[in-house]
């Protein structure tokens, strides 16, 4: 038996949805501009039709293969994704196809909006600030064994309390590196946040995640340019935008920089973790402290003995040793030579 041509609807990007567009059981309210050209679709911010105070964001995805592969990934992980808990990342809950067969991603909740078409209104201290949260919630994510395989600066949000929101469309699990289970790219990311050996093939790793949080710091610090491939940082000195910092201040931040974006991953910065320490150094903050060692007092600050219970001890431990001298010294001996008696005998 032969079976029927099966042929999808050709690639097209979103054609701009009306506001009161039913997906599902939520209304779209306005398209949310952000700032970036590279990703997979068009950010809406939206509320449930029949609770209308529950809110949430949509991403209408382009009908291309980078949308294909934000909905497969998204369809393999769900389950697992839905665990992932920190109070930065925000992960779609929902899916779905609009009429006019563009598949759409629902991410439940207040996140704010994009960060880029606000950075204007940051001063610089406010956007490391930032991306410590970043880097913070990723150190959570790793702990639950998640890491971002992707970073698209259209997934980055100032959420609606000034905090970061990373909406986590990127994120995968850690892969095993004897069988890695995702070589490829889906969200269409510009190849500015993307590490060379992800590039060549090779499977997401903290240190490709460190690669594109690097691009991300240096166009948050930097400026941004616009390049026939998309968003990309610029690669001045951070002083170039930022004059008035101290240089040493500059000479820090600039070898920073570098040291995330090596195109080696041996010589990158150790991870988020690490990333996240020396940005809290350079705003003159100590690295965080886990809870464990928050709860465990300093060892300066233990309560020591009072001097005269160290003095009462040492006496008593004194005596007793010279107790113990006095019943050797007057024990009575035992004899070694035989008896007078038996000696004349």
């Amino acid at each position: 038996m032969r079976m029927p041509n099966l042929s999808l609807p050709p690639p097209a990007a979103a054609a701009p949805l009306d506001e009161g567009q039913a997906l599902g059981v939520w209304r779209l309210k306005k398209p949310l501009p952000d700032g970036e050209q590279a990703h997979a679709g068009q950010w809406y911010s939206a509320h449930h039709g029949l609770a209308t105070e529950q809110q949430a964001a949509v991403l209408v995805l382009d009908r291309s293969d980078q949308g294909a592969g934000v909905m497969l990934r998204y369809a393999d992980q769900a389950g697992d994704l839905a665990q992932l808990q920190h109070p930065n990342i925000a992960v779609p809950s929902d899916s779905g196809v609009t009429p006019d067969a563009h598949p759409y991603l629902i991410v439940d909740g207040e996140h704010g909006e994009p960060l880029l078409p606000q950075l204007h209104k940051l001063g610089l201290r406010k956007r490391i600030e930032l991306l410590v949260q970043l880097c913070e919630a990723l150190r959570s994510a790793h702990q639950q064994g998640w890491l971002l395989a992707e970073l698209d600066p259209a997934m980055i949000w100032l959420g609606p309390e000034g905090g970061v929101r990373l909406m986590g469309l990127g994120i995968a699990r850690i892969p095993d590196p004897t069988d890695p289970f995702d070589r490829g790219l889906s969200l269409g990311a510009s190849p500015a946040f993307v590490a060379p050996e992800r590039r060549a093939g090779e499977p997401p790793s903290l240190a490709s995640e460190v690669y594109g949080l690097g691009a991300f710091a240096r166009g948050l610090i930097c400026g941004w340019e616009d390049t026939p491939k998309g968003l990309a940082p610029r690669r001045g000195s951070a002083a170039d935008p930022w004059p008035q910092m101290l240089e040493e201040q500059q000479i820090q931040l600039d070898a920073l920089l570098r040291a995330t974006m090596a195109e080696s991953p041996e010589l990158r910065t150790r991870g988020a973790e690490s990333l996240a320490d020396e940005l809290r150094a350079w705003l003159g903050q100590g690295p965080q402290r886990s809870t464990a060692e928050m709860a465990a007092p300093a060892a300066e600050a233990r309560p020591r003995p009072a001097w005269w219970k160290r003095w009462l001890w040492l006496g008593a431990a004194a005596g007793l040793a010279l107790l113990a001298l006095a019943a050797r010294v007057t024990e009575p001996q035992t004899a070694t030579a035989a008896p007078p008696s038996q000696r004349n005998g």
